[in-house]
This record gives C-alpha cells, structure tokens and sequence, in this order.
C-alpha cells in the first residue's frame, strides 16, 4: 500500500509538471507564431506593393526588374535563360536585396511605372502548391500528432478520469465529499490505455485527416462540418477496434469490479477478464474483451462530432498554420468541455457495461440502447445519467485543452517538414 502510494505521489507530479511544461511550450510556440506571421505580413507587403520599400533605389530597382523579367520571357534565347533569370530576380526579392537591372530591349514597349502582375500571381500559385498537403501525407501527420496527443493526455487526465468511472457505478461507495477514497490508486490499470491509446489515437487522426482531405480533393461541395462528420464516423470503428480490450480492464481495475484489485498488473487484468469469458473459446474470450464495443462507438461519435466541429467553429476563418498552440488550447477546453457535458449519459452506460462481465447481468442484455438508458433514469433517477459529470468536465477541458495544443503544433511541424521537401 505505502509503494502504491508513492508511486501515486509521483506520478501526480510527474502529471503536473507535464501539464505545466506543455502550457510552456504552447506560449513560447504562441510567441514565436505570431513573430513568423509578422515576418510574412513584411514581406509580402515589401515584395507585392512597391511603394512599401525602405528606399527610392529599391523602388526603382523592383520596377526595373519586374519590366526585365517580361523582356526576357519575350526576348530570351531559350526557355532555361529566362527560367534562371527569374529565379535569380526572386531570390534577390526574397532576400530584400535591390534586384540586378538590365538594359530594355528596344521592342519592349512597356513603361516602366506599371508592375508586371503575371510574376506575382505566378509566385501566389507556386506558395499555394507548395503549402498542401496529400492525403497520404496529411494521414502520415495525422498518425505522429495522434501518437503524441495520446501520450501526453493519458498521463494528465488519468486521475480524473478513475474518479469519473467510479462515480458512474450503479450504488457505488465513492463519492465528492470523500476525495481520498475516490482518488485512491487512481492511476491503476494506465499501462492498459498508455500501451493502446498511443496506437489508437495514430490510427484515429490518420484515418480522420487523410479522409478530411481526401473529400475536399473530391469537390463535392459539402460544408465543413458535414467532412467533419462523415471523417469522424470512419475513423471511429478502427479506433476502438485497438482501443477496447485495453478499455474493458482499465475500466474494471478502476472500480474494482469482482475479481480485481488495487495494484493489480495489467497482464492479470487480462488474465481474470479472459478466464471470466463463457467457455474457453478464443472468441468467447474475444467476446469478452470486446464488450461495450458498439456502446463506445455510439458515444464516441457524437462525443468527438461535437468537439470537432465546435473546435471548427471556435477556429474558423483561421488556416491550418495560422492557429497557434495557445490558442488551440483555449479552443480545445471549450469544445471537449460543451461535447463530453452533452454526451454524459453515453459515457455512463458504456462504462457499465463495460464493468461486468458477460453473463453477470442478464436482465439487461435483451433490453435496446435506449431502453437502457430509460431504466437508469426510471430506477435512479435522471441525475445518475450525469454522475461524474463534475469531474469528467474537468478532465475533458485538461484533455482538449493539452490535445489541441499539443495536436496544432506538431501536425504544424510535420507539414512543415513535407513543404520543405517539395
């Protein structure tokens, strides 16, 4: 008991300090953010609009340059002599330096207070190719910013998470008026969910990103939120695909269901859930770690359609590279915190479910989803269909808030890295 509890103590810190190391670096990410688009706003300015120059040489030079580059797309031996004279006046307007002048030929009749328009548009469509992603490589960013928004927000919400779950139990004994039971080894069973939900929410945000895109390339005409939805809902059954087993025993270890107890290890979690599986079948063994799966679909959906779309919302107008960690994360609390307050009664039945084995509780296997859910409100009243939801609501806004900061930045790292490649 003194080890677990230790072991408690530090993980809490460890937790804690995490949590403060990632509002860091979402402010210093904030900072530097706003510094490049600054930088981005003074060039262009400096390259599109002449009369933003630091001097009347650069003006001049600029206006020379563009007529220059006309005269030689006309004027040119071949096609690569006026390629590479292009490209030497652009790297010297990328680097604010007074571009080369050259003489005009003598069939250029062109004035020289009027800006060629055809080289800036030119560089617009080049910047605008070189900045989107495919699919494929939007799902391969989707995949490491899964993993990392995975690992961090199981490390930090687990505690909650434990309290949640146990205040969802049909006549439980915990309560919010004795903290310490209800925190007592509440990061019991985490190897579970750290082992499947870095693989699950790669998968999630791969499938989710690569669809996203993928129907915007198709030009269907479909408004955001409905790309939204329909990459949600395929992204959500591969999802608890991976995630489930590991779901059902950090879910039993948590509430000590029969058979469980505190400090219990996740390979006899598995073991007891295994053994309690009707026969010794491999699928009823499958059967048993797979209880809940369409319970947790059915939560999900809403769940994560509801914290997108606000998410969508809260961000709009905003290009992928243009919202900051910091802002992320306000947008993130506030969606997870309006979507998991919403879908607060999915949760409760899914985890009661979850809790028993098959066969335990056979007065409910016939009865339907909604029934279900109409039972727990007749029984015990329709405040149990949000029990927990104190806790939960807090875990969610901690959640979204560390799972969009930490999602915007390193998705904006990986799209970075293919852009640079092109």
């Amino acid at each position: 008991m003194q080890v677990a509890s230790r072991w408690v103590i530090i993980a809490l810190i460890a937790s804690l300090l995490l949590a403060l190391s990632s509002l860091q670096v979402a402010a210093l990410a904030t900072a530097k953010s706003t510094t490049i688009r600054n930088q981005r706003q003074d060039n262009n300015s400096s390259i599109n609009k002449s009369v933003h120059s630091k001097s009347e040489h650069s003006r001049r030079g600029f206006i020379a340059s563009c007529t220059a580059a006309g005269a030689l797309s006309i004027i040119a031996p071949s096609p690569s002599n006026a390629m590479m004279s292009r490209q030497h006046i652009r790297h010297n307007l990328a680097n604010n330096d007074p571009p080369f002048h050259h003489h005009h030929h003598p069939s250029d009749t062109r004035s020289n207070s009027q800006p060629i328009q055809s080289t800036p548009t030119e560089q617009e469509k080049t910047v605008k190719q070189s900045t989107t992603l495919s699919a494929f490589q939007e799902s391969i960013s989707g995949f490491i910013s899964g993993s990392a928004v995975s690992t961090v927000k199981t490390m930090v919400k687990y505690p909650l998470d434990t309290a949640t779950v146990r205040l969802q139990m049909p006549n439980t004994q915990y309560t919010l008026q004795n903290l310490p039971m209800l925190f007592r080894g509440s990061f019991d069973g985490i190897v579970a969910p750290l082992l499947s939900n870095i693989p699950a929410g790669a998968v999630f945000f791969a499938v989710k990103d690569a669809t996203k895109t993928a129907l915007k390339e198709a030009d269907l005409g479909l408004p955001k939120w409905a790309l939204t939805t329909a990459a949600v809902a395929i992204a959500l059954p591969p999802y608890w695909l991976i995630r489930n087993p590991s779901e059902v025993v950090k879910t039993r270890i948590q509430v000590r269901a029969d058979g469980y107890y505190e400090g219990m290890s996740t390979i006899d979690a598995f073991k007891i859930a295994l053994a309690k599986a009707d026969g010794n079948s491999t699928a009823s063994g499958f059967s048993e770690l797979y209880q809940g799966y369409s319970e947790n679909v059915i939560y999900g959906f809403p769940a994560d359609v509801i914290k997108f779309v606000v998410y969508d919302y809260f961000s709009r107008g905003k290009g992928k590279a243009s919202v900051s960690p910091g802002e992320g994360a306000v947008y993130g609390a506030l969606s997870t915190g309006v979507a998991q307050l919403v879908t607060t009664p999915l949760d409760v039945l899914r985890n009661r479910i979850m809790a028993v084995s098959k066969g335990d509780n056979k007065a409910d296997e016939n009865l339907s989803y909604v029934e279900r859910l109409v039972k727990i409100a007749k029984e015990e009243g329709v405040e149990e269909l949000f029990a927990g939801s104190t806790p939960r609501v807090a875990k969610a806004m901690l959640s979204g808030a560390i799972q969009f900061a930490t999602y915007e930045e390193t998705k904006q790292k990986i799209s970075q890295l293919f852009i640079k490649s092109k």
